[in-house]
């Protein structure tokens, strides 16, 4: 998204490799020094990335944009608390092109702020996503639409924004933490749930390991999808954060038939 806005002014650098977890990621030096040479930082919130939650909180308030805005006061609350998770928090905003075409649009505003002589550049390139993210998010509801009211499972609350953008219907929530090791009475709780609601189909994340799903679903009559939702498996720019979503709703499709 942020090389859309950028698209012929400049190049925005990935920070954090698809290797490195944004919730604990350390930076080696040379990540360290793309830091410090930006004009701009995007993170998506301090409680997200909290591996970078110290170094964020020295980094000048006009010198970085959040894709979740912050409440007065919140960074430094963040700071304070970094260690501490917050379970009703959900941090993956990106899943929803709402959520997004909000975030485009305060990336413009604080690019022109930084570069008034590129402004019109950075409001025309605005216009631009606008249009693409708008044919993305029709497409997106047209092909769901026929699954509308059949209930879903997530593991973890990574997909809600997703489930909530496109009116589908999330029956169970396993957990609030995707990489959350689960005992036996969630797993117990967890079946017997989706036995009763008839779940449909269960997603999680990559990051979930696959035998955790099978002990999860063994014995229920439901379909499952592991997904990406970081989309690193695509290359960085224009188009990847546009085959992110199809790439989710083709799963998705997939497992609600």
């Amino acid at each position: 998204l942020v090389s859309n806005i950028t698209q012929g002014i400049t190049t925005p650098k990935l920070l954090l490799n698809s290797d490195q977890s944004a919730h604990h990621a350390h930076l080696k030096p040379s990540q360290l020094s793309l830091v410090h040479q930006a004009d701009l930082i995007v993170t998506i919130h301090p409680k997200m990335e909290q591996g970078l939650t110290k170094l964020l909180s020295t980094i000048n308030t006009k010198n970085k944009l959040y894709v979740i805005q912050l409440k007065q006061s919140e960074e430094k609350d963040s700071m304070k608390h970094h260690d501490e998770h917050d379970d009703k928090a959900n941090y993956h905003n990106w899943l929803s092109i709402p959520h997004m075409k909000d975030f485009s649009q305060r990336l413009s505003t604080k690019l022109s702020e930084i570069d008034p002589k590129n402004k019109l550049a950075y409001q025309e390139n605005l216009v631009s996503l606008t249009k693409r993210l708008n044919i993305l998010e029709q497409s997106i509801k047209k092909q769901l639409l026929p699954y509308k009211g059949i209930n879903i499972a997530t593991y973890s609350n990574a997909f809600e924004y997703f489930i909530n953008s496109n009116k589908l219907t999330q029956a169970t929530l396993i957990t609030t933490q995707h990489e959350e090791r689960l005992s036996i009475y969630k797993i117990v709780k967890a079946k017997k749930s989706m036995q009763d609601s008839h779940a449909k189909c269960l997603l999680s994340t990559t990051e979930v390991p696959l035998k955790r799903i099978k002990t999860l679903t063994e014995g229920l009559d439901i379909n499952t999808a592991r997904i990406n939702i970081i989309g690193s498996e695509f290359d960085t720019g224009n188009n990847q954060y546009f085959q992110l979503m199809n790439n989710i709703t083709s799963r998705v499709n997939q497992c609600l038939q």
